[in-house]
């Protein structure tokens, strides 16, 4: 099984979900490392892994950072995982 950083991102609006995922993805494209999202109402949830490794590389915890950096900036907030 693969080694995966995952996160839900309560996000409260719709658009407010539409306009993190668009950041992400801005992000991610720049990086030239794409993350797995899915956006629905109320949250936005974020699933990074290095598929050629099938694991967790520091492309992950660099996106990730900066994912959570448009969060701040939304002011949007992490929630626990419902696994």
């Amino acid at each position: 099984m693969e080694e995966t950083l995952t996160a839900r991102f309560a996000t409260k609006r719709f658009t407010t979900g539409l306009d993190f995922v668009n950041r992400i993805g801005a992000s991610a494209e720049e990086a030239d490392h794409h993350p797995d999202l899915t956006l629905t109402y109320p949250e936005v949830a974020v699933t990074l892994s290095s598929h050629d490794v099938g694991g967790i590389t520091s492309r992950d915890i660099d996106l990730a950072r900066i994912i959570s950096e448009h969060a701040a900036k939304l002011g949007v907030t992490a929630t626990p995982d419902h696994d």
